[in-house]
C-alpha cells in the first residue's frame, strides 16, 4: 500500500514538471508565432533630396547605406499586439520624405527592445537630411557612404553608436544632438564635414571623436550636466577650448600640450597655423568634460 502510494506521488511530480515545461515551451512558442516581420523597399526615381524622420520610442535600430541606391531597404521584426509600425513615404517633385515610427498600443507600458527591432538601408545616391527621435533604444547608425546634410538627433535612456569613417561629402551645417540618460560614442567627426556643431548632454558618459579628414574650421558648443563627455581630438588640429565651470563640475586640458592663455581658455601650438581649427565652447554643471588627443587616449 506505502510502495503504491509512493508511486502514486512519483507520477504525479513527474506529470506536474512535465506540464509546467508544456506550458513554458507553448508560452515562448506563442510568442516567436507572434513576431511579425516587414519588409519594404522604395526605388529611387526623380528625387534629388531626401528627409528621413525617425521616431522609435523603444528598440533596436541598425542603420548603414544601402548598396543598392534604392530610397529605403527595410527589415522590421516586431510584436504586433505590442507595437505599432508605421513606414510613410511620400514624393513631392523632386523631394522625398521618409518617416519611420513606432509606438506602443499600451499607454503606460515600457516594452523591451528586442520586441522592435529595425535594420535599414538608405540611398547613398542623394543628399539626405535626418530628424532622429528615439527613446530606450540601442542603435548603430552608420553614415559612412551617406551623403548628410543635416542632422538633428534627440536621444532619450539610449545607447547609441555613430560613425562616420569617410568624409561626408556634403556638407553639413549645422548638427544638434541632444542627449538624455544615454551613453554615446561619435567616432570619425573629422569626416562628418560640419561647420557647427551643438551638443546638450544629461546624465550619461559621451565621446565626441574628431578624427577623420577635417578640411576647414568647425565650431562646436557643448553643455553637460550631470554626464561625463570625453573630446578626442587629432593632434594636427588647431585646437581652441573656452570652458566654464564651476568648483562642482571639472573641464580637464592637459597643460602640456596647451596654453592658458588667459583664464578659461586655452590653445594647443597648432591654433592660428592651420587650417582646419576647432573652436570649443565648454558649459559645464555638475558633470566633467576632459579634452584629450586622440593618440594619448589610445
Amino acid at each position: 500500500m506505502i510502495k503504491d502510494f509512493k508511486t502514486v506521488i512519483r507520477w504525479g511530480i513527474i506529470l506536474g514538471v512535465m506540464g509546467i515545461g508544456l506550458a513554458i515551451f507553448k508560452n515562448v512558442s506563442g510568442r516567436e508565432n507572434d513576431t511579425k516581420r516587414v519588409t519594404r523597399k522604395i526605388q529611387l526615381t526623380r528625387e534629388k533630396h531626401l528627409t528621413v524622420k525617425i521616431d522609435i520610442g523603444a528598440g533596436i535600430i541598425d542603420l548603414k547605406r544601402s548598396k543598392s541606391g534604392d530610397i529605403l531597404n527595410a527589415e522590421v521584426e516586431y510584436d504586433p499586439r505590442e507595437i505599432q509600425v508605421d513606414i510613410d513615404y511620400d514624393r513631392n517633385r523632386d523631394e522625398g520624405e521618409l518617416h519611420l515610427k513606432s509606438k506602443s498600443k499600451h499607454k503606460g507600458i515600457d516594452l523591451d527592445e528586442e520586441d522592435n527591432y529595425w535594420y535599414l538601408e538608405l540611398s547613398d545616391k542623394i543628399p539626405i537630411s535626418f530628424e532622429i527621435d528615439v527613446g530606450a533604444c540601442e542603435a548603430d547608425f552608420d553614415f559612412t557612404g551617406l551623403l548628410v546634410d543635416r542632422l538633428d538627433m534627440d536621444l532619450g535612456a539610449s545607447s547609441v553608436d555613430v560613425e562616420f569613417l569617410k568624409p561626408n561629402l556634403e556638407k553639413i551645417s549645422k548638427i544638434n544632438i541632444d542627449v538624455g540618460a544615454s551613453k554615446l560614442i561619435i567616432n570619425g567627426l573629422g569626416n562628418a564635414n560640419f561647420e557647427r556643431l551643438y551638443f546638450e548632454g544629461g546624465v550619461g558618459d559621451f565621446t565626441l571623436d574628431f578624427s577623420g579628414e577635417l578640411k576647414h574650421g568647425a565650431y562646436v558648443d557643448v553643455e553637460v550636466g550631470l554626464g561625463k563627455l570625453t573630446i578626442l581630438v587629432p593632434e594636427d588640429a588647431g585646437v581652441q577650448v573656452k570652458s566654464e565651470s564651476s568648483f562642482l563640475s571639472s573641464v580637464s586640458i592637459d597643460e602640456c600640450d596647451f596654453d592658458e592663455i588667459e583664464r578659461g581658455l586655452y590653445e594647443n601650438s597648432n591654433f592660428g597655423q592651420v587650417k582646419k581649427e576647432l573652436l570649443f565652447d565648454i558649459e559645464v554643471g555638475l558633470g566633467s568634460v576632459e579634452v584629450e588627443y586622440i593618440n594619448s587616449s589610445l
